[in-house]
């Protein structure tokens, strides 16, 4: 069986991206460079769709994560080995910063944020019990949702 978690996304970070790119867009309509307005658009458009369609898909044994239109990437669930609260800034196929860390056997990491994170970390740990939940998570806890 397929289930399907969507990120959260994160108010401040909205506003950051725009407080960033409405100065880009004053500055192309000022200037009337067309071909930047477009290119911005488009730029506009991608981050948008990131933020629309950023996903992790847990099918079987196997997690599967897609952020916008780029390639989905697969995990084997059995590799995890511990899962920790992060507020890293690090670049992540993650639109809120209500994010966890997943750690892989191989010193692997990959920072995600579910909207429903209890829910998922509770289905990652049905399928692989080993995972060594870190605090201030735990399975009882249930974590605010953006």
């Amino acid at each position: 069986m397929k289930t399907i978690y969507h990120s959260g996304i994160s108010r401040g970070l909205v506003i950051f991206i725009t407080l960033v790119m409405l100065p880009c867009y004053a500055l192309m309509i000022y200037l009337s460079l067309w071909i930047g307005l477009a290119l911005l658009g488009l730029i506009t458009a991608v981050i948008a769709d990131a933020f629309i369609n950023t996903r992790y898909t847990i099918e079987e044994r196997t997690l599967w994560v897609q952020c916008g239109i780029f390639e989905k990437k697969m995990f084997d669930i059995g590799l995890i080995t511990e899962i920790a609260k992060t507020n890293s800034w690090e670049s992540a196929p993650a639109a809120s910063m209500n994010r966890i860390r997943l750690r892989f056997a191989k010193r692997q990491t990959l920072i995600l944020s579910p909207r429903r994170q209890q829910d998922f970390i509770d289905h990652l740990l049905r399928i692989n019990p080993h995972i060594v939940v870190k605090p201030p998570l735990s399975t009882t806890t249930t974590l605010p949702t953006e």
